[in-house]
């Protein structure tokens, strides 16, 4: 026998064993702090937004009370409430952690079709550089991967032995993980495995509904308490002007105002009260560039505008019937995009790029809450304006979403088309406003700056390439599935079918990045694993 096939053979053996599962968290852990080297813990996209909900959840009267509706609670207690522990060490000790822990649940999900699938699983995460990008990228994605490595373990367990116990936890779970990220709600769809399994169908109602039930009840809960504290009973606010308007305005661009009633009425809200105003009018943004440009910075001032022209309680009711309208006006537009984000999300590599990191940054930048300041001074003669950043048309939107509330009691003043403050009227608000933005500083200051090494981060970065894309690992998967016809089939390919819903929901509402995909992404790997060399 060859060294390789000697080192497989070890290896397999193993495999599913408690003295496997020690050697593979100290693997993943030794692994996990040589990316430290060249990816050091840093703030992660929208960390900002996360930070703020954590800042303010504790206040019953939110200052901020459109930043506490449109983000959901879990990521944010974690990410959140690490970094108050003010340790960056202890913040990146933890992230390891997690990492190591998700990929040890992996590993135990795969060894229910073989301890080959285990070990390949197993190697194959700690290895991947996309995800161990996504715990040095402190920001929701590591409590999402984390949590869903979770879920699925549990998810399988329960499908080979369901006991009531375990049916109320898998509920507990899809609620835990849409309250991490909203879209997972469409994991809703795993309540209706329990119809799958073998039982009589009395039975099997009855443990959908214990599945569902507990899911809902949770739901139900955070929208009820939503409702007691923001007069807002919803999940997460933001719907209609998200999905599918986001795509529509900012990714296909097939907004217009000839598309429909809707669409014709929100054309005449900009006109009269967005365009007329600063940046707006210092630019030279006429109608048909405000539609055509795809700026998400325009889409946010959509949300505000929508908030004062048809009210908060109208739940972008019009924005939503503008997407649809977008949609139904141009749907080979809008599908032929989703089909190009749905292959990106399958397709394109997870980079760190950590030359390009910065300090988390006073949370404009990050989506959070703009910190009030005093008016600045006029601009002492005529200058050429600035050009925007990120190809923007403008240099900012007119009001942060951040800053719209039902009452209408913080505006954004603008003084010329690159400067602006922000008024609050109850000074109250500004004095708490005031103190938010000093926790979310204190906050920021738990990353440290520790030494690291930029080449080696590049090399890291590098090898995200030579990894195999989540498209090839499903072909892969489905192809042997048909030609090895492994043991338990359905239940080698739930959890990417689970996980392509998501990803397939969230590309409907806005253009593919690759850190939806990568949380999600050992699903692929043990479809194709379990598939290959799974037992028969």
């Amino acid at each position: 026998m060859s060294y390789a096939r000697r080192v497989w053979a070890a290896g397999v053996e193993l495999a599913g064993t408690w003295r496997g599962a020690i050697a593979l968290v100290a693997l993943a852990l030794v692994v996990y702090a040589i990316e430290s080297i060249g990816w050091p813990l840093a703030p992660g996209r929208d960390l900002g937004a996360y930070l703020l909900y954590y800042a303010g959840m504790w206040d019953w009267d939110a200052v901020y009370p459109w930043a506490m509706l449109s983000r959901t609670p879990v990521g944010s207690l974690v990410v959140g409430g690490m970094l108050d522990l003010g340790n960056p060490l202890l913040v990146e000790v933890v992230a390891g952690l997690m990492f190591a822990g998700s990929i040890l649940a992996w590993a135990i999900v795969a060894s229910t079709f073989g301890r080959a699938p285990a070990l390949v699983v197993a190697l194959g995460l700690v290895f991947y550089p996309g995800y161990g990008i996504v715990f040095h990228d402190w920001t929701i994605d590591a409590p999402m991967a984390a949590l869903f490595a979770g879920w699925t373990l549990l998810l399988v367990r329960t499908c080979l032995r369901p006991t009531w116990a375990r049916l109320a936890l898998v509920g507990i779970g899809i609620a835990l993980l849409s309250l991490t990220r909203p879209v997972n709600q469409v994991l809703l769809a795993a309540a209706l495995v329990p119809l799958l399994l073998r039982a009589s169908w009395r039975l099997r109602l009855a443990r959908a509904a214990v599945v569902g039930g507990s899911a809902l009840v949770l739901l139900a809960g955070w929208s009820v308490l939503n409702l007691v504290r923001y007069d807002d009973l919803t999940v997460v606010r933001g719907g209609g002007a998200g999905l599918p308007l986001f795509r529509a305005f900012v990714t296909d661009r097939i907004v217009e105002p000839e598309n429909g009633p809707a669409s014709r009425r929100l054309a005449a809200a900009v006109s009269s009260e967005l365009l007329p105003r600063e940046p707006y009018r210092g630019y030279g943004i006429d109608l048909d560039e405000f539609f055509s440009s795809g700026s998400a910075r325009i889409h946010e001032d959509l949300i505000g505008l929508s908030d004062r022209e048809w009210g908060w309680d109208s739940d972008y009711a019009v924005l939503a019937r503008v997407g649809r309208e977008a949609v139904r006006a141009h749907p080979g537009t809008f599908a032929r995009g989703v089909a190009a984000s749905y292959w990106e999300v399958l397709s394109q590599p997870l980079f760190a790029g950590r030359e390009a990191v910065a300090e988390l940054a006073p949370v404009p930048n990050q989506g959070g809450a703009p910190a009030p300041v005093e008016p600045p001074s006029p601009a002492a003669g005529e200058a050429p304006l600035p050009v925007p950043s990120e190809g923007e048309p403008i240099p900012s939107e007119y009001q942060n979403a951040q800053n719209s509330t039902p009452d209408w009691r913080i505006r954004d003043v603008w003084t010329s088309p690159i400067d602006h403050y922000v008024v609050f009227r109850d000074a109250d608000d500004a004095i708490r406003a005031s103190a938010i933005e000093r926790r979310l500083n204190e906050l920021a200051g738990a990353f440290g700056d520790r030494p690291w090494s930029p080449w080696v981060g590049l090399q890291l970065d590098r090898s995200s390439k030579l990894y195999p894309p989540p498209w090839l690992l499903v072909l892969v998967g489905a192809v042997a599935l048909v030609v090895r016809r492994p043991a338990r089939p359905a239940l080698l390919a739930l959890p990417a079918v689970l996980a392509l819903g998501v990803l397939f929901v969230t590309v409907l509402a806005v253009y593919g990045v690759p850190y939806y995909t990568v949380p999600l992404a050992p699903a692929f790997l043990l479809l194709a694993a379990g598939a290959v060399l799974g037992d028969r």
